[in-house]
């Protein structure tokens, strides 16, 4: 297999450290709060585009709220780790692909449980709502991995069969 070829890997492995920093913008400001360091609000401010950051919805470490509410904290958690758990399920081919549905019924219990809030119908934990976001993370990984991952086989195997017909490598074009 070519390096150069290898999209799909690198977006695996580029997605699984982008998880990171996500997560470590997540968890850092409390910390960073907790010590006084003006570098929390930079941080908070980062996190505010993708998160309503209510108080009441968030958990709170080190006695300052975390960067994002509940259910993003766990999602985000959700596609770090269970990103970094696929990848080396994919190197051994035993990650097979979910189909578009599954997706749907993985997300749909946090749908449901957001909608329910936003209508005032009940009022959820921060616990649940952390559960439905792991939930639609999992899916969210197990449902696009394989998908990456399939974009560099195809890419290798579009290489081969170009070598084999013309007895050259690929060209670089």
């Amino acid at each position: 297999m070519r390096g150069d070829n290898s999209i799909g890997k690198k977006l695996v492995w580029g997605l699984n450290l982008f998880w990171i920093l996500i997560v470590a913008a997540i968890v850092l400001p409390p910390y960073l709060a907790s010590i006084g360091s003006p570098l929390a609000g930079l941080l908070y401010l980062l996190c505010k585009p993708t998160c309503h950051q209510l108080p009441h919805r968030s958990f709170f470490l080190w006695g300052h709220q975390m960067g994002v509410c509940a259910r993003c904290t766990g999602i985000w958690i959700s596609l770090m780790l269970l990103g970094w758990i696929a990848t080396p399920l994919l190197y051994l081919r035993k990650l097979p692909q979910i189909r578009a549905r599954w997706l749907a019924i993985a997300i749909l219990p946090l749908v449901l449980d957001g909608a329910t809030q936003f209508f005032g119908l009940r009022e959820s934990t921060n616990e649940f709502r952390m559960i439905t976001g792991i939930i639609a993370g999992a899916a969210v990984i197990w449902f696009i991995y394989p998908r990456l991952w399939e974009i560099h086989r195809a890419l290798c195997k579009s290489d081969f069969q170009e070598q084999r017909s013309s007895g050259f490598p690929p060209s670089r074009e």
